[in-house]
């Protein structure tokens, strides 16, 4: 009686053995299958993200890729379709919403092409960032994590997703809601399927693309143009777009908008001199005539060589020359040629 006593508490203690490891390898199996969805968001690469200076459409194509690739299902769906349908998130209150954590009172929507999923995020003042899924209005919502988008550019990084972030954030939108309405300030600019007056991104001529240095009055400086970016003397990377001519036509942007187009320059092209300037400006601009750049061949050592011109004011005034390499700007520093058009000129 006694040995079977010990054999049915012995076959018991197995019995709760294996249910253990049973529900353990299930947890690890979900753990698995959450984590190997990351591998098949998008090809990898060894391309790398940064979270210095991140423009706003970076930020969000940032973390829509880390939730896509660290918790799977609706996330990855959504980061999947945005890469077709672009991505877009949409900035309400975060009232309209029941969140375990209401960041700083906005909560930002991600959404492929604008069909909200559920997928919502808010920010701290720590800049960490609070993430949700499933989230529907009246029903509390739990966040899944929250993490700092160091972190989030880590994971990504390590993950070899990096490109994603790059191909998402080139057609993100984010769209103030706040309101309950779209803005007026931004309504001329619906017809063109663009936010905040953007109708298209302006191309930089091939031959401007690259990095120029000049050691004009004394001060080294440099400006690095991509395909359609310019990073500018302040160290910051800012976008180029055709800007809808009715966009500030009427009231001054408002403040979210101004923040939601930070990093957004408007370009256009003007011939004048004799030289093909592309005029850049800040995006919500309304005075002044921002910077103008022109590639131009100056004699130089008894060599034809390329330099950018820059110009300022409504007359394009010559404010510096640039070279391709700065042992050649220091050489050239404050050096004026007598086929460009300077201040003095008009005196």
């Amino acid at each position: 009686m006694k040995t079977q006593s010990i054999s049915k508490l012995m076959i018991a203690g197995l019995a709760l053995l294996l249910a253990g490891c049973g529900s353990q390898q299930a947890s690890q199996v979900k753990d698995s299958s959450s984590s190997s969805s990351s591998s098949l968001l998008v090809a990898k690469s060894n391309e790398k993200v940064s979270t210095d200076n991140l423009s706003p459409q970076q930020a969000v194509s940032l973390i829509a890729t880390y939730a896509g690739n660290k918790y799977g299902n609706d996330w990855a769906s959504m980061a999947k379709k945005a890469q077709k349908q672009g991505l877009q998130v949409n900035l309400y209150p975060t009232s309209k919403y029941k969140l375990s954590d209401n960041g700083q009172g906005v909560a930002y929507d991600v959404t492929a092409g604008g069909k909200s999923t559920g997928l919502v995020y808010t920010i701290n003042k720590d800049n960490t960032v609070n993430i949700y899924q499933n989230v529907k209005e009246g029903k509390l919502s739990h966040k899944l994590a929250t993490i700092s988008k160091q972190d989030m550019a880590s994971y990504v990084n390590r993950q070899g997703q990096a490109k994603q972030v790059g191909d998402l954030a080139k057609n993100a939108q984010v769209i103030d809601k706040q309101s309950g309405s779209q803005s007026s300030s931004t309504s001329s600019s619906t017809t063109t399927g663009h936010q905040y007056g953007r109708q298209g991104v302006v191309t930089v001529p091939a031959e401007m693309q690259g990095t120029w240095y000049s050691s004009d009055y004394g001060s080294n400086s440099k400006i690095t143009f991509g395909k359609n970016t310019i990073v500018g003397e302040d160290g910051q990377q800012y976008h180029l777009y055709k800007q809808d001519p009715n966009f500030l036509a009427g009231d001054t942007p408002s403040t979210s908008v101004q923040n939601a187009t930070r990093y957004w320059s408007s370009a256009h092209f003007v011939d004048v001199h004799g030289l093909h300037f592309l005029n850049i400006r800040g995006w919500c601009q309304t005075a002044g005539d921002g910077s103008s750049y022109a590639i131009h061949t100056e004699t130089v050592n008894g060599k034809q060589v390329k330099v950018l011109v820059v110009a300022e004011g409504a007359e394009y005034w010559t404010s510096g020359v640039y070279y391709q390499n700065p042992q050649l700007a220091k050489q050239q520093a404050d050096k004026k040629f007598d086929d460009l058009h300077y201040m003095e000129d008009d005196n």
